[in-house]
């Protein structure tokens, strides 16, 4: 009998060291989904007016709007391309902000392998491209979706921003992981951290986040552990009645409302960099 717990021990703990190299050497195919499509081929934001623009390899889709007074960056979550983000636009098109919703590399069929290093080179490169081809130096917004919050968290510690619009927040993805996969040291496996956490200290950009009562992927704990890590203007608004991937539809009033709002009050703000 002893010989046999042994052995059972045994095969379980090879089960389980198997399973920890699997999350490691396979997180990427776990954590990042590109969609099918490629970039330049969306029909849809071409009907919205959003011309597909590229410099380098960094790629995005841009709305110009008349009389513009702002910009609105969109960074969206971990699945699909940014055409899949058509909503984003149909969400801020009453508003005066030019829009640009960046497609990750290793995304929209380029490349490139998705990863944290990457994608916030990339994100940061595009902001700094935007602000240096703008002519009447807009006031930048960033928006950002699910895993794009701490991108654009990380983008608003290295540039002047003058406002982060997040939506499903996180403090760290390796936090995310821990929750739902209690069982492995997720912390010390996971390459690509986003540690959101820690660039939330470093900015002091005013920030509104929202989160739905019911986010199962990213709990709304998270968001209220998030908005405490900001030194800035900082709010959260907690959406009744939807989850992570409803909240744009279940909450577009709450959503345009306070969007809005939160623009209105910090456009002409006097930057605090």
């Amino acid at each position: 009998m002893m010989k046999l717990i042994i052995v059972g021990l045994g095969f379980g703990l090879v089960c389980y060291m198997f399973i920890l190299a699997a999350l490691y050497f396979f997180q990427g195919k776990l954590l990042f989904f590109p969609g099918s499509t490629r970039f330049e081929d969306c029909p849809e934001m071409e009907k919205r007016h959003a011309a597909a623009e590229t410099f380098g390899d960094i790629r995005y889709y841009l709305q110009i709007k008349k009389d513009a007074d702002s910009w609105i960056v969109i960074f969206h979550g971990n699945a699909g391309n940014a055409c899949d983000r058509i909503y984003f636009l149909d969400l801020l098109k009453n508003t005066t902000s030019n829009l640009a919703v960046f497609e990750y590399p290793g995304f929209g069929k380029d490349l490139n392998v998705p990863g944290e290093t990457i994608i916030l080179k990339q994100a940061l490169e595009l902001i700094l491209y935007i602000k240096k081809k703008d002519a009447a130096h807009l006031p930048v917004y960033l928006m950002g979706e699910s895993l794009g919050t701490g991108v654009a968290t990380f983008v608003a510690t290295r540039t002047d921003i003058r406002g982060l619009i997040l939506i499903s927040a996180y403090p760290s993805l390796a936090q995310v992981g821990q929750y739902h996969y209690p069982l492995f040291p997720v912390n010390y496996l996971i390459r690509h951290k986003f540690k959101a956490h820690a660039w939330a200290g470093q900015t002091a950009t005013p920030v509104i986040l929202f989160h739905g009562s019911n986010d199962d992927i990213i709990p709304i704990h998270f968001a209220r552990r998030q908005v405490l890590n900001f030194t800035g203007e900082k709010e959260l608004v907690e959406i009744p009645g939807c989850g992570h991937n409803d909240i744009v539809d279940v909450g577009e009033t709450i959503l345009k409302q306070n969007i809005q709002k939160f623009i209105s009050k910090t456009v002409g703000a006097v930057s605090n960099k």
